[in-house]
């Protein structure tokens, strides 16, 4: 029962009263709104609510508030219309039904908004949920996810709204399950930098099933995409998804649309694995995989029946000392296995046989790199946590019987909260358990927590986390569970978690609970210190900048490990940096440059600067390649390219610049607009505009960093080698 419990009917209430009982109801939502405290359960009875009813838009469900509606047979009974406007930087001055907060729900409703540019839920913050609730005719969005939103949809409608059922934008996730998007120009649309767990989702008869734009990145499992006008699945820009992996199939239909049920016109191939889709109907970069996950029918009785591999006997002996790596201090390899001589997992290893948890194959060998079952997990768990208390009963599975050889390591995994078993009451304990899966495992059966979202943001591949593990993972991160070799930053959620890792995951577990003393590795994660690093960039005033690109993707360093942040950008460097931070739209034709061979690396990304009008070449119809750029270059490529039509009064801003007289008088224009979007950089105290000086690696980073600020792709940084715009002056 909810803390406060507040009554709402539109006909028969009023304000004037409590609404603590029904025959005391209040008449309107926005008045309930403003009587809720903390912990609150607002009831609407069936009716409209609009502004003719009293209601005054935008309403805000603040947080800890639930709004629920009545619901009868397969429909909500209680409607919301109407809006008021919300002003927000990214889309203008809209008009919004209702906002949703952090840890707000809404339940039973239908919401619509038909005013012009109409939205109907707002969610821009934390983790709201929405429950059964319809949203149908409005302007342009039925929902739009902001920020860093994680919100859970669960059993809700979109309907017939202008541009799209649901658009996340900016770095939002979520997960939508059991969401039916039906006669919206787009169904779901992911932009900007999204990432959403999409999953047992019907979208029919839109135009465009789900868009995935920008560096949009979704997991899309177990969903319809039927009878859509144009495309069931269309990817622009730099928009990928994770739509199957051979671990962890996508079961996803993709069927009957108009046009093509995948449609990728990205640069990059879309792996689809275990989807029913037809080859004929792709079009675009599309690879067809396998799934590795074996047939249950087809797996021999005997292999059933193996034997652990896990003791249960008494520990070894202890190790021999250890060797230490001299240049992390830590150990290297493992004293004890033949085949984890110099494996970066050895140490964890050790620790854990010495402490009597694990054990190694009959033939003497641990063979760290063989991927985990369930039924293994679990037995490692119950050597390495004897002790966890119980934390709910017994169950029994399905697919596991009394003498199953871990049927007592499951059975204590279930009791202590480490694992779950899935709906159709199977445990699946042959099939691999994944990296996210152990992560977020351990981090419960553990009772961790205090992770924050934003520990995820480390990690280049956090796209692909589901949304159900993100504040477990960001739990683990925060308590350095996470241990990633080679490189501490990639994740790589949902391939399946080895011997060796699950064997450092264990260990940092222990470390955690003070049962362990900590190994010295440089693969441990530290969320406050763990960034994409460069051997040569620590004190380098662009570092920050290079970071930030760096976490996108979109820069990497020599195979040194260097960045070389002064050595110059070429011109073939520079056209593929461009493709990966913008995906140019095509505005001319083609043009063939004699120096630039179809085989030669950067072929297509040249073509792709110049046909989105970034970049041209000589009247020799060369292209100049390898050649350096020099400043002034960067400012008429990415001017040209997304501020063409910008406004500027050229002469008064270059005039603020002592040697604005070497500026080209066919580059004056772009270099004034430059200045005004801040992406030109200079030493500070030293203040010039070096248009004819060859670019360095860092000064180009800096201005693509710069643009993806002013897009609000990005957060700004502050740096005194930026040159200022001075708009009074002008």
């Amino acid at each position: 029962m909810a803390q406060l419990l507040l009554y709402v009917d539109s006909r028969r209430g009023q304000d004037a009263h409590t609404g603590r009982q029904p025959t005391q109801a209040l008449k309107t939502l926005t008045q309930a709104l403003r009587q809720s405290r903390g912990d609150t359960l607002i009831r609407l009875t069936a009716g409209r609510y609009d502004a003719t009813s009293g209601e005054r838009f935008p309403l805000m469900i603040p947080t800890d508030c639930e709004v629920r509606g009545e619901w009868s047979g397969d429909r909500p009974m209680t409607l919301i219309e109407g809006g008021g406007t919300f002003q927000h930087p990214l889309l203008g001055l809209p008009s919004v039904t209702c906002g949703v907060a952090d840890g707000a729900r809404l339940n039973s409703v239908i919401i619509a908004n038909a005013q012009r540019q109409g939205i109907g839920l707002w969610l821009a913050d934390g983790h709201p949920q929405l429950q059964r609730v319809f949203v149908r005719q409005c302007d342009q969005y039925g929902i739009v996810v902001l920020d860093r939103a994680l919100p859970w949809l669960q059993d809700c409608q979109l309907e017939d709204c202008g541009q799209a059922g649901i658009t996340f934008f900016t770095q939002s996730k979520g997960q939508l399950e059991r969401v039916q998007a039906v006669r919206n120009r787009i169904g779901i649309w992911l932009r900007d930098a999204s990432a959403p767990l999409i999953r047992s989702c019907r979208v029919e008869r839109c135009d465009t099933g789900i868009a995935i734009a920008d560096t949009a990145h979704p997991v899309l499992r177990d969903n319809h995409l039927r009878q859509n006008q144009s495309y069931g699945l269309h990817l622009t820009g730099l928009g990928t998804a994770d739509f199957g992996q051979a671990a962890d199939p996508g079961r996803n239909i993709v069927r009957d649309n108009d046009q093509f049920d995948v449609y990728n016109v990205t640069q990059r191939s879309l792996t689809s694995c275990g989807n029913d889709v037809i080859p004929q109907r792709l079009q675009g970069g599309v690879a067809l995989m396998a799934s590795t996950l074996p047939d249950a029918s087809a797996i021999p009785p005997s292999l059933l029946a193996r034997q652990s591999d896990f003791p249960d006997g008494e520990p070894e002996t202890p190790p021999s000392p250890e060797i230490e790596d001299p240049q992390t201090g830590g150990p290297v390899g493992s004293q004890r296995f033949p085949d984890m001589a110099n494996h970066w997992a050895g140490p964890f290893v050790d620790g854990l046989v010495a402490a009597g948890a694990i054990a190694g194959l009959p033939d003497g060998t641990f063979r760290p790199d063989r991927s985990v079952t369930r039924a293994e997990f679990a037995a490692f768990i119950a050597a390495s946590f004897p002790d966890r208390p119980q934390r709910r009963s017994a169950r029994r599975f399905n697919d596991v019987s009394s003498n199953f050889w871990a049927y007592g390591a499951l059975t204590y995994a279930y009791t202590t909260g480490f694992l779950s078993g899935f709906p159709d009451g199977t445990v699946r304990p042959d099939t691999f358990i994944t990296r996210t899966q152990a992560l977020v495992a351990v981090t419960n059966g553990l009772n961790f927590s205090g992770g924050r979202v934003d520990d995820i943001g480390i990690y280049r591949d956090r796209a692909q986390i589901p949304s159900y593990a993100v504040d477990s993972l960001a739990t683990a991160t925060r308590q350095r569970l996470v241990v990633n070799y080679p490189d501490p930053l990639s994740l790589r959620p949902v391939e399946a978690m080895t011997r060796g890792e699950l064997s450092a995951l264990i260990y940092q577990g222990q470390v955690a609970l003070g049962l362990a003393t900590q190994i010295p590795s440089p693969y441990i994660v530290r969320p406050d210190t763990t960034q994409p690093t460069f051997s040569d960039i620590d004190n380098h005033w662009a570092a920050e900048f290079i970071h930030g690109l760096a976490s996108l993707n979109l820069v990497s360093g020599r195979s040194d490990g260097r960045f070389d942040p002064d050595g110059p950008i070429t011109r073939a460097q520079f056209a593929t940096l461009i493709v990966n931070a913008f995906a140019p739209a095509t505005i001319r034709p083609n043009i063939q440059f004699i120096d630039v061979p179809p085989d030669f690396w950067a072929a297509d990304a040249i073509q792709n600067t110049y046909r989105g009008g970034f970049m041209g070449g000589f009247p020799d119809r060369t292209f100049a390649p390898s050649h350096p750029l020099l400043r002034v270059q960067i400012w008429i490529a990415l001017v040209n390219g997304l501020y063409a039509t910008s406004p500027v009064s050229t002469p008064e801003v270059l005039a603020q610049f002592a040697d604005s007289d070497q500026v080209p008088q066919y580059a004056q224009r772009q270099t004034a607009i430059a200045l005004t979007k801040q992406f030109i950089t200079a030493v500070p105290n030293n203040q010039r505009l070096r248009p004819n000086q060859v670019a360095t690696r860092a000064e180009t980073s800096v201005a693509i960093y710069q643009v993806l600020v002013d897009q609000q792709r990005v957060p700004p940084i502050q740096s005194d080698y930026l040159l200022p715009f001075h708009a009074n002056e002008v």
